[in-house]
């Protein structure tokens, strides 16, 4: 668990800015915007922002994923051989690599797309690169033990954006995106600040990482296939009914937009759960394994750190569920005060409640995910969320124009699909665990195959 002043509840409170921080951020701007526009902004400008702050997010975790899955394993692999003067390096050139894709996709969304005037274009895409920069270096921060800067970040990026809202009012798109972009360089420069107290090595242009680090194929394609499950319902709904042509060729789905991420962002509990006590007690009972396995133990001492593997994955997993089936119970009950006391479309409804639920099978999705990333099979993450992605792009395709009442349904059935997929098989590789050690997945027996069984 992690360990800060202040106790459990300090530690959670810690966790979820932590494990949610991007989250957080853009959940506090579209939500403040909400009540922005009645009072200051015409409908017309607040389309812009919205849409701009939904594509840049949505698109910088898309743009990013590959990149922040390969960066983090070879970060991982170098700390663990001690080379702590390779990490500075490593963020450096996963930074310019995302700024430079971020920057891209900026120009054909907002330049050639959108059409925007240069000034919403310029902001609207330093938006999208600075999310881009934050997806990269949050992987990072979990490897420092001080926390409490990464929460300092968080919260000041937010607070500097909701205090020039409050006091200088912006009328205009351009001033309220250069408001959230000026909250959004707040946070990535103290998080860059809190990388480097903890890696102060000097950074330099190095790519040969990359050849050094087993399976980088598998990851930049499971981190691809995890991103894009998590947006393809989305995405969809936004040509399907009830979408509408936002700002240029860029649309939007106002209605599914807002209950979906309003129904996203009750997964930060569990996130939070797995970053505070389940990731880490895995990770004991893991390394215990290895102990075993790399001394002197006999067979029945292997099996019984095997078999306490798989209670803690058991014990963990039933913990997060309920946990998080609880929440979306009371989601689903509470779903008119919610959507009323947010000042949302009520018929929002359908998809914050399906959603919801959806929360709770995502949320196992990853669970497992971290699991099978520990056991170094790669391939069967792809498949895990694989699975995901194809489910929830047929299920919201089927029901598409059914409109409000079948949002949600979509991500529902790529959740489940993909959570039904991924428990089974981390149950079939920890039975196996022992043979996968020795035989099957150990890289002097089968060498980079063992990514892909």
């Amino acid at each position: 668990m992690l360990t800060v002043p202040g106790g459990i509840a300090h530690a959670t409170f810690q966790g979820a800015v932590i494990s949610s921080g991007p989250w957080l951020i853009t959940a506090c701007a579209i939500f403040l915007l909400q009540g922005w526009t009645r009072s200051v902004m015409q409908p017309a400008d607040h389309v812009i922002v919205q849409t701009s702050l939904v594509y840049a997010f949505g698109i910088s975790t898309v743009v990013t994923a590959p990149l922040a899955m390969i960066a983090t394993r070879m970060a991982s692999d170098r700390f663990y051989l001690g080379e702590r003067d390779a990490i500075p390096s490593i963020l450096m050139v996963a930074m310019v690599l995302a700024a430079i894709a971020a920057l891209i996709a900026g120009n054909i969304l907002f330049g050639l797309a959108a059409a925007m005037r240069p000034d919403q274009f310029l902001l609207a895409t330093a938006i999208l690169t600075l999310f881009a920069q934050i997806w990269i270096a949050s992987p990072f921060l979990h490897a420092t033990s001080r926390h409490g800067p990464i929460f300092l970040a968080y919260v000041s990026g937010i607070a500097m954006a909701a205090l020039s809202l409050a006091i200088v009012r912006p009328t205009t798109p351009s001033a309220v995106l250069a408001t959230i972009a000026a909250g959004l360089v707040v946070t990535l420069t103290l998080l860059i600040t809190a990388i480097r107290e903890d890696f102060p090595g000097s950074p330099g242009w190095r790519l040969d990482w990359i050849g050094r680090t087993p399976g980088v194929v598998a990851l930049g394609v499971a981190g691809l296939a995890n991103a894009l499950a998590i947006w393809i319902d989305k995405w969809l709904l936004w040509w399907a009914p009830g979408s509408i042509q936002a700002v240029g060729a860029l649309r939007v789905n106002p209605i599914n937009d807002q209950a979906s991420f309003l129904g996203l962002l009750t997964m930060i509990p569990g996130l939070t759960l797995i970053l505070v006590t389940t990731e880490t007690r895995f990770d004991r009972a893991f390394t215990e394994l290895m102990v075993q396995c790399t001394g002197t133990a006999n067979w029945r001492r292997i099996e019984k750190a095997r078999r306490k593997v798989g209670s803690t994955i058991r014990l963990d997993l039933r913990l997060l569920v309920v946990q998080q089936a609880i929440l979306a119970g009371f989601c689903w009950v509470l779903a008119p005060e919610i959507v009323r006391l947010l000042d949302l479309n009520a018929r929002g409804i359908f998809g914050f409640r399906l959603t919801a639920v959806g929360a709770v099978f995502h949320l196992v999705v990853i669970q497992m995910s971290i699991i099978l990333s520990y056991y170094d099979l790669s391939g069967r993450i792809v498949a895990v969320w694989g699975s995901f992605l194809v489910a929830s792009a047929i299920g919201t395709w089927l029901l598409r124009d059914m409109g409000f009442a079948g949002f949600g349904f979509g991500y529902l059935a790529g959740a489940v699909t993909g959570a039904s997929l991924a428990v089974a098989l981390v149950a079939q590789a920890t039975g196996n665990l022992t043979y996968l050690l020795f035989v099957g997945n150990n890289p002097a027996v089968v060498g980079n195959a063992r990514f892909w069984p």
